[in-house]
Order: C-alpha cells, then sequence, then structure tokens
C-alpha cells in the first residue's frame, strides 16, 4: 500500500509540475506577444487581458506552494 500512494503522490507532483510549467510558459507567451506591439495597442490588450493573467499567476503560485507541501510531507 504504501508503495502504491508514493507512486500516486509522486503522479500528482509530476502533474503539478507540468501544471505549473504550462501556465508559466503561456505568461511568458502572452509577455513575448505583447513587447513588440504598439503602446496603445498593447496598453488595449493589457487592459482586457489582465485580470485574466493575474488570475493564472495567481493559480501558478498556489500550485507551487502545494507542490512544496507535497514535498515536505514527502519526506517526512
Amino acid at each position: 500500500m504504501v508503495e502504491g500512494q508514493s507512486q500516486a503522490e509522486e503522479a500528482i507532483r509530476e502533474q503539478i509540475r507540468a501544471a505549473v510549467e504550462a501556465i508559466d510558459g503561456a505568461l511568458q507567451g502572452i509577455a513575448r506577444f505583447l513587447t513588440p506591439l504598439r503602446p496603445t495597442m498593447r496598453n488595449e490588450l493589457i487592459q482586457f487581458l489582465g485580470p485574466h493573467v493575474e488570475q493564472a499567476r495567481r493559480a501558478k503560485e498556489s500550485l507551487e506552494g502545494i507542490l512544496l507541501e507535497l514535498q515536505r510531507e514527502g519526506k517526512k
């Protein structure tokens, strides 16, 4: 039972790591997309995307916190 539980926990950690990387990649992609745009267009898109980007950033931080907690529990 312990071995199966350990494998399940590792699978969960790996899924969380993948989610964090995906969110981070998306946020970086948005930043790269916005950078070369004209200031007026960039500002309009930032106003529109801002709440969504902030929500993604919070989700990433939350997942990172969960991952840290799982890693601490795994070391006990």
